[in-house]
């Protein structure tokens, strides 16, 4: 299943490239993640680890996602992977203007019977990709 968001931070793109692909950060502004933190690499960047607890309705999961690309003001890939998920988020990041744009697409794929009711949950995991970018703004413009 794919999610796709997008959208403008009235800030300046280093700022926002920094701060969105250090995912320790994701508990800010994502309120899917309840904790984010770092358990390898001195920062963000190719190999940096996260261990992360991501809710879904009453379940808890855990998820660790390890950074796979990672190219300063432009575009970070984070691959996760959970007991019953696997995800693939890629962030590109654009400068309008001294704003951003960001583009965030999340491809997630679900294991055992979940990926059978994948379907009936899409509307779920729509409006939880958009409280996560809606969040990524709230945080940022701050």
């Amino acid at each position: 299943m794919r999610l796709h968001e997008t959208r403008l931070i009235d800030r300046p793109i280093q700022e926002v490239f920094a701060f969105t692909a250090d995912f320790s950060n994701s508990e800010e502004w994502d309120p899917g993640v309840e904790t984010a933190d770092q358990v390898r690499g001195p920062g963000p960047g190719v190999g940096a680890i996260y261990d992360l607890m991501v809710t879904f309705g009453s379940a808890r999961i855990p998820m660790t996602y390890e950074t796979t690309v990672f190219e300063p003001g432009s575009r970070v890939v984070l691959e996760g992977r959970g007991a019953t998920l696997t995800a693939r988020d890629e962030i590109r990041f654009e400068d309008r203007d001294g704003a951003t744009f960001v583009d965030y697409t999340a491809d997630l794929d679900f294991t055992n019977w979940i990926r059978f009711v994948t379907p009936l949950m899409s509307p779920m995991l729509k409006k939880v990709g958009e409280k996560a970018l809606d969040g990524l703004v709230e945080t940022l413009e701050r």
